[in-house]
């Protein structure tokens, strides 16, 4: 086995590292029988060295054309071990599915092929160079799981900042789903094809950093006389903006709304165990027995929760208001 120094000096090793850099073909997670390696399509890999013709120079001649080129650096690297060529387990995509998925997640070994193909996954037999980035996340990552573990013994103000951020992440999250379905709807009902706001964000097959990007995509145009008849657009159309008015027509007033989201945040404090040190609207350790009559006069639901726990800390007796 070559030292570690003269295996990083290898040309053909750096155009590998430069294959698999951030800027580099996609690639992703696979299981090659029991091992876990990352795999690549042959077209990326014969699309980007095509794109950058400067890097075959070092190990071909000019005089060839671009694909024999291509052809002859894979070559080298699958003699070299570097990657080596794989075949799908399954064939036949899974029940329900009109076509296989783009990446399979297990593989089976092609050793005794050394011929390059565009149409075969690939899975490289190297690790990988780390960034100093992973490194930093991965801090990240283990002081993280350990502010969560320790958790219980936090100040009250920092169980109540975790609380909000929750509360507020899982609330864009659910205005970002329904403005997602809303403008996709709307656009089919229109245009006959949907215009999806991050239109990866539920993919199986894209990764976190794939996720929100491109932020707006228009479905592609279907085939003559495969599209979505008018009459279907125009009864969906109808029904959604039926939808919107009766919301709109029996929707509660503001008063119950804001009393409504209030007893759903102290409800949510109350079953963190949270309540009692932080009195909701009222601000944590404040008295609450001379505002008493503040809070039933607010909303309700006060006088059943909060009125009887001031009953039991003054034994039962009620203050009568001067």
């Amino acid at each position: 086995m070559a030292p570690k120094g003269n295996q990083q000096e290898d040309p053909l090793k750096q155009l590998a590292d430069r294959l698999r850099s951030k800027t580099g073909i996609e690639e992703r997670a696979a299981v090659l029988v029991d091992k876990r390696v990352d795999v690549f399509r042959g077209k990326d890999f014969a699309a980007y060295l095509r794109k950058h013709e400067e890097l075959m120079q070092p190990f071909v001649s000019k005089a060839t054309k671009v694909d024999q080129q291509v052809q002859d650096v894979a070559a080298m690297m699958l003699r070299k071990g570097l990657f080596m060529k794989t075949e799908r387990m399954f064939k036949k995509p899974k029940p329900g599915k009109k076509r296989l998925v783009k990446w399979p997640k297990k593989l089976l070994p092609l050793h005794n092929e050394k011929n390059f193909e565009e149409d075969h996954l690939y899975a490289w037999l190297f690790e990988k160079q780390v960034s100093p980035w992973s490194y930093f996340f991965s801090a990240l990552a283990l002081l993280t799981i350990m502010l969560c573990c320790m958790f219980p013994l936090a100040p009250h103000p920092v169980k109540l900042a975790a609380v909000y951020c929750s509360m507020t992440l899982i609330i864009c999250i659910l205005c970002t789903l329904t403005v997602r379905s809303l403008l996709a709807l709307s656009s089919w009902v229109l245009l006959g094809r949907s215009l999806w706001l991050f239109p990866h964000l539920l993919s199986d097959d894209k990764g976190i950093d794939e996720a929100f990007w491109p932020i707006l995509e228009l479905d592609p145009k279907p085939e003559e006389g495969k599209g979505s008849h008018w009459t279907v657009r125009f009864g969906m159309g109808a029904a959604l903006m039926l939808s919107i008015w009766a919301l709109h027509a029996y929707a509660p007033d503001k008063g119950a709304v804001r009393d409504g989201a209030w007893h759903a945040h102290d409800a949510v404090l109350e079953m963190l165990n949270l309540h009692d040190q932080g009195r909701g609207r009222l601000g944590g350790g404040e008295d609450t027995s001379n505002t008493m009559g503040v809070v039933n006069d607010s909303y309700p639901g006060a006088s059943s929760g909060r009125g009887a726990a001031a009953s039991s800390a003054t034994g039962g007796v009620e203050k009568e208001e001067i």
